[in-house]
């Protein structure tokens, strides 16, 4: 979007740089231009702030790699140790608030007890592992792809 909306832009500025130079107006007119102004600040922000922000934001994303075996979670494309999570483990996948009251959701699942036990988790939230950001999915359409991929692999692996 930041491109093409650069891309407008320029288009912008070239109508109006044309269509000032065919009527003689001096080249003072543009530096104290309004326009000329949100115009530059404008494609400064889309051709050169936002390709830098989306690469950086790429390279720091985190991911959810789900396989039939389970999920596991990865950063800048490494496998955080400790992380893997069989689908035999999962007990159950929702969409839940992160506190008692209403607010955002999130996608919430439930480890059964024996996985806690082996993983050493304690208090009374130990079952639960909440994904809260920075995944491409919204957290509706990655429940609906963790909760069919429950109900897939975890029969299979049984």
């Amino acid at each position: 979007m930041a491109l093409v909306t650069g891309a407008v832009l320029v288009g912008l500025a070239f109508l109006i740089v044309t269509s000032s130079r065919d009527q003689n107006v001096s080249w003072m007119l543009f530096a104290f231009n309004p326009r000329m102004w949100a115009i530059a600040i404008g494609l400064i922000g889309c051709l050169v702030a936002a390709p830098i922000v989306v690469g950086v934001r790429l390279r720091r994303a985190d991911a959810l790699v789900v396989s039939g075996a389970g999920l596991i979670e990865s950063h800048r494309g490494v496998v955080l140790p400790a992380t893997f999570v069989s689908w035999n483990e999962i007990e159950r996948i929702s969409l839940d608030t992160a506190t008692p009251r209403p607010g955002p959701k999130f996608v919430v699942y439930y480890l059964t007890r024996g996985s806690v036990q082996r993983r050493g988790r304690t208090g009374p939230l130990a079952r639960r592992i909440m994904l809260r950001t920075g995944f491409e999915l919204s957290h509706r359409q990655l429940f609906e792809l963790l909760s069919a991929a429950h109900t897939r692999y975890a029969r299979q692996i049984r």
